[in-house]
């Protein structure tokens, strides 16, 4: 790993593949097995590729275990690797108020008819300022401030985010740089807007989830039937409930979570039901 001043390393780890003949990209999707990582960068040089991670010098735990995970799989696919750049970061923003982050949600609700491009600058602004909120918390805040699409690709990479979250916001992000430079844009859907007003809302009044949160919560709530001791009736071949259940994943997030997407919902049941179909609510036993 290479330390790097903060205000030099994006500048600095792109020129070192470029001097080495790789083509970079800043903003692609990887492809399988990897599409479930967020890189800062690929760099391509014939048929060897690189994903370039720039990085604080200290990594949280989620950063640690997702780099684990991907260097895991890298293991196995001799054409790839990844590079790893660190950095001190600098002297942190301040971190958004979230009376503003909510007053500027109920304004681009209020503008959404009349001016849509007002509106989703307005979104954004609060979209960001949510992001920093959560960030913050998590103690994986940008040292900087960065353009939009480049603070939801942080932030993912943090564990903030789930990719199907980041998906959505990235259609907004889209939108407000366009407008910035005076070019058309299309709004969000009003079903994506409706879901972007929510996730800036959720995000300061300690909602927000991704699948991983949600799995963390099922699972420290309920159990499968044999963990949950129950007792089994042979004559009828079932288990004795008693009034414990059965609790089905799908149903109970979807009461918990309500403004969760369906994609998180949807694969948050997939890796909930790998342990079983059928679930006893620990307060009820």
């Amino acid at each position: 790993m290479t330390a790097l001043p903060d205000e030099q390393r994006d500048r600095s780890a792109r020129r070192k593949y470029e001097a080495d003949g790789y083509v970079v990209s800043l903003d692609e999707q990887l492809p399988k097995p990897y599409d479930g990582f967020v890189a800062n960068a690929v760099a391509r040089r014939n048929d060897e590729f690189v994903i370039v991670e720039v990085r604080p010098a200290e990594l949280n735990s989620d950063s640690r275990d997702r780099l684990a995970k991907l260097s895991q799989i890298l293991r196995d696919d001799c054409s790839w690797r990844l590079d790893i750049f660190t950095y001190e970061p600098e002297e942190l923003p301040p971190v958004p108020d979230p009376d503003d982050i909510s007053r500027r949600v109920q304004e681009a609700r209020q503008i959404a008819g009349e001016s849509p491009d007002g509106a989703s600058q307005l979104l954004w602004s609060a979209i960001e300022g949510a992001l920093l909120w959560l960030a913050n918390k998590r103690d994986v805040a940008p040292a900087r401030l960065m353009p939009a699409l480049n603070l939801i690709q942080q932030v993912t990479m943090e564990g903030v985010l789930s990719d199907n979250q980041a998906a959505e916001l990235k259609v907004l992000a889209r939108a407000r740089d366009a407008i910035a430079h005076g070019m058309r844009a299309d709004p969000p859907s009003a079903g994506q807007f409706d879901w972007l007003c929510r996730f800036a809302l959720d995000a300061v009044e300690g909602k927000h989830a991704d699948l991983h949160d949600m799995v963390v919560w099922f699972t420290a709530r309920h159990a499968t039937p044999d963990n949950a001791a129950l007792a089994y009736d042979t004559s009828d071949e079932q288990y004795v409930w008693l009034g414990s259940g059965p609790h089905y994943a799908e149903q109970v997030l979807r009461q918990q979570f309500e403004n969760a997407l369906e994609a998180d919902i949807a694969e948050a049941v997939r890796t909930i039901e790998k342990d079983g179909t059928e679930w006893a609510r620990l307060d009820q036993l």
